[in-house]
């Protein structure tokens, strides 16, 4: 075990030991007054049974006498007509002469007592009836400028609760350190919104009668507040010693939660019996406050010794950036106050009795809202990464426009009340109607000054990639379009560096790369090869920081991202493939870290980089299409009208005219049909196997005409297929193949066979020869569909188009026999596949032969 380690434990039961002192000396008062009243048979003390009483007074000694320093407006003694300045003189007929008997006098008496106090005033006696409620649980109404400090503190407090939690709601969604600082914060704010609820409610309310309904509400929230008050500094200590420990071990949870737990018991009993003997809920305010101060000051004194000795979590570690909000002065400040505050309560510093009552109300109150400071320093390294921004601007929009509205309603009705003398239920429902008519409008309205009057870096930088993800439609190059995409992250999020990989099909397959500066990341493609299996299935996001990350990769992983100086990944993805990935280093400026809205706008801008490098995949697959199909065109035209054809064609005409003057003229006529089909089908991609099959009967004619009985030919198509489409010249292309390179060279000819068929996938052309076959296919057991050795440019451009026009590379299949023959398969499927997706090809221009 490290000494630092063996520190923090220690400093972990410290604050244990010290947080049990005052609970230890509680139960030793109980002890003794158990034993006390075993003594007194038949005697029972506090016959009540009930909790401190309360008269909403703050007595003080003034030149011998009591008088009545602070009367609460709202309290039972001022509804009685108890005024600031008035004499105490009896109490049920009873005088006390020191105020510490007066107030023993009243917390005695029990709630909902009813009582009659004699006070001087103006040297007049006046008889003023009181009815005691519980004393308000730390709550602490001691002076008119107290309860508003206490009131719009706890306001405060309860607001920046709201913003953080709504800050930190969406990355709790999808980080564990998040979710357990949303957690602490979310405790906390059950302290200030319970007792803020509470101070409002006697605000505006008064105090609680015993027994009532809102009394019952009252304790409710009495309950729930300690619960939060009881409950964050366990969850602050936990959170500290499990980032600085890396876990925390069974047995010290057990040990940290020990103190919590006792009061949380102690709380829940004098809740629902009033009291435990002596024990009442203001007797546990001096133990919660020691046994926050030692959770919150042990928390800061691990953070400083931590820092110290230099083990704040390193950078690549799940806990890096966690506690750059405590800091050095930070957490050594939060440590003075905690032990101030806890030795004043102990009276160890014996401050409280120094500073009367008044005084030490506005230190207890102050303590009580200076003990939430540790929980925003601590959630600061997570709350930074959220949408600040964004939450702001919502927060002032709304808090504008409901300030409006408020102003205008309040005004409306106080119009009302002037001019009608009345108030007029209608008109007021029609005033509320319209405030919500124009609620949503004045809402967008006042969203639009915000955003351009407030206007951030982080909403300037998201209207500049907005911007570049608006201009990637008009680039047509791949390296141009990776250069804008990498700088316009790099500026416009203030990186100090981006490298971007991103993977293209067209014109060859292969990964194109751009940087922006000179700085790490430092990734080679060697090194992005490596990584980029952990990415290439998954579209979440990689960050160094814990509150952004939701992919969780391997520690080695993560540690080699971050020692290389990556900060963010973010994979390019579209329609579930995964084009490249796009790492970004850390933020140029000092402190300055990415959030959600960085990371939503880089994935808006991945996912548009990634249909942008689809397009221009089409793009160049269509400039292919076209080369290709040109290049059919152009071998085509070349293999009617080169010479050796054309010579055995003319040599065919010359030696029949004179003999068989009908098959000279049927071969000049085919020949001319070939030649205008060439010139027609010259600019369609598709043609009908009707048309196509018309091209190779004219083809074959000719052939025939010049070997006679030597070539016999097999041509047809299933009857309802004439009009399936197929890539043109492609089945002419394989029967000119079939004849030159097969039949023409086996002494004695052979048969051609040339059917069209259904077949469940589509259409099926199988041209089969009886010729010399293909050596290079001779013994394989099976057909082959990839381009070999032996191609020609026919062969090479049928293929090549096949696997274009129906993003295929199988359809075109050959296989060959020295016995049998060659056979060549053309599959036509059913929908043509194409880069954008499925399409049919139902329609085309005719060809007139």
């Amino acid at each position: 075990m490290s000494t630092f380690k063996r520190i923090v434990l220690l400093i972990g039961a410290t604050a244990v030991v010290l947080a049990m002192v005052e609970p230890m000396r509680l139960a030793y008062d109980w002890w003794e007054f158990r034993g006390y009243i075993s003594e007194m048979e038949g005697l029972v003390p506090m016959d009540s049974g009930s909790a401190e009483a309360f008269d909403w007074v703050v007595w003080d000694d003034a030149d011998g006498q009591i008088e009545a320093q602070f009367v609460f407006p709202s309290g039972p003694a001022a509804a009685g007509g108890m005024q600031e300045g008035d004499s105490f003189y009896m109490l049920d007929n009873i005088q006390y002469f020191t105020v510490e008997d007066l107030r023993d006098a009243v917390r005695g008496a029990g709630p909902g007592r009813s009582t009659a106090f004699l006070v001087e005033r103006g040297g007049a006696y006046h008889e003023i009836d009181v009815r005691f409620t519980r004393f308000p649980t730390f709550l602490y109404p001691r002076s008119q400028r107290l309860w508003q400090f206490a009131l719009w503190g706890f306001a405060i407090g309860a607001f920046f609760h709201f913003l953080a939690l709504s800050i930190a709601a969406p990355l709790a969604r999808q980080s564990d350190q998040a979710r357990t600082e949303f957690i602490l914060i979310a405790v906390s704010a059950v302290w200030i919104v319970a007792n803020l609820a509470r101070l409002m409610s006697v605000e505006i309310l008064g105090p609680p009668v015993v027994g009532s309904t809102y009394d019952k509400v009252f304790l409710g929230l009495t309950l729930l507040g300690l619960v939060g008050w009881v409950g964050f500094p366990i969850l602050l200590l936990s959170e500290v010693m499990c980032g600085m420990l890396n876990g925390l071990s069974a047995w010290m949870r057990v040990t940290l939660a020990v103190p919590p737990v006792v009061f949380g018991l102690a709380i829940g009993a004098i809740t629902f019996m009033g009291h435990l003997g002596p024990i009442t809920m203001e007797s546990l305010l001096v133990p919660i406050l020691v046994y926050a101060s030692s959770y919150i000051g042990a928390s800061a004194l691990t953070v400083v010794i931590a820092i110290r000795m230099g083990a704040i979590p390193r950078e690549g570690d799940p806990k890096d950036g966690a506690y750059e909000g405590w800091g050095l002065t930070g957490s050594t400040l939060i440590l003075v106050a905690a032990l101030g505050v806890a030795l004043s309560v102990q009276e160890v510093v014996p401050l409280l009795d120094r500073i009367g009552p008044v005084a030490a109300g506005w230190l207890i109150v102050f303590a009580q809202l200076l003990a939430v400071a540790p929980v925003t320093m601590l959630s600061f390294g997570t709350l930074r990464h959220g949408k600040i921004d964004d939450v702001l601007s919502r927060t002032l929009v709304y808090a504008t426009v409901l300030g409006l509205i408020f102003f205008v309603v309040v005004a409306g009705f106080s119009l009302l009340d002037e001019y009608l003398g009345r108030s007029s239920y209608i008109l007021s429902g029609l005033l509320v109607v319209v405030m919500l008519l124009v609620f949503d409008r004045l809402i967008r309205r006042v969203r639009g000054v915000a955003d351009t009057v407030f206007r951030t870096e982080r909403q300037r930088a998201r209207q500049l990639l907005i911007r570049q993800q608006e201009r990637m439609p008009d680039v047509l190059d791949a390296d141009e379009l990776l250069l804008d995409v990498v700088s316009a992250v790099g500026r416009g999020l203030g990186a100090r560096s981006a490298i971007l990989f991103v993977q293209f099909s067209e014109p060859d397959e292969r990964w194109r790369s751009a940087s922006y500066h000179p700085e790490p990341p430092y990734l080679t493609e060697r090194v992005f090869q490596n990584l980029w299996p952990h990415f290439e299935n998954d579209s979440r996001v990689w960050a160094r920081n814990p509150e952004l990350d939701t992919r969780q990769l391997d520690r080695e992983v993560s540690l080699e991202l971050a020692e290389r100086g990556a900060a963010l990944a973010v994979p390019i993805r579209a329609k579930g493939i995964s084009r490249g990935l796009l790492v970004l280093g850390t933020k140029a400026a000092r402190r300055a870290v990415y959030n959600l809205e960085d990371v939503d706008v880089l994935r808006a801008l991945a996912a548009h980089l990634a249909v942008a490098a689809d397009r221009l995949d089409l793009v160049e697959r269509e400039r292919r299409l076209a080369r290709e199909t040109t290049e059919a065109q152009l071998v085509a035209l070349r293999s009617q009208i080169n010479p050796h054809f054309l010579f055995n064609a003319l040599n065919t005409i010359l030696s029949n005219i004179a003999e068989k003057p009908e098959t000279a003229e049927a071969a000049v006529e085919n020949l001319a049909a070939i030649f205008r089909y060439t010139l027609n089908a010259g600019k369609l991609a598709f043609v009908s196997l009707r048309e196509e099959f018309e091209l190779v009967g004219h083809y074959l004619e000719i052939e025939q005409a010049r070997f006679g009985d030597h070539l016999e030919v097999d041509a047809r198509i299933e009857p309802g297929l004439e009009t399936a489409l197929v890539p043109a010249f492609c089945v002419q292309t394989l029967v000119e193949n079939a004849v030159k390179h097969g039949i023409e060279r086996r002494r004695g000819g052979g048969r051609l066979s040339v059917i069209a068929a259904s077949t469940a996938d589509g259409v099926r052309v199988r041209v089969a020869d009886t010729g010399v076959g293909i050596p290079g296919l001779f013994g394989r057991p099976g057909p082959t569909t990839t381009p070999e050795a032996f191609f020609g440019i026919g062969l090479k451009n049928v293929h090549t188009r096949m696997d274009l026009l129906y993003n295929r590379p199988d359809l075109l299949s050959l296989e060959s026999d020295p016995e049998a023959g060659t056979v060549a398969t053309l599959l036509l499927p059913s929908a043509v596949e194409s880069g954008n997706g499925v399409h049919s090809p139902t329609t085309h221009e005719s060809i007139t032969t």
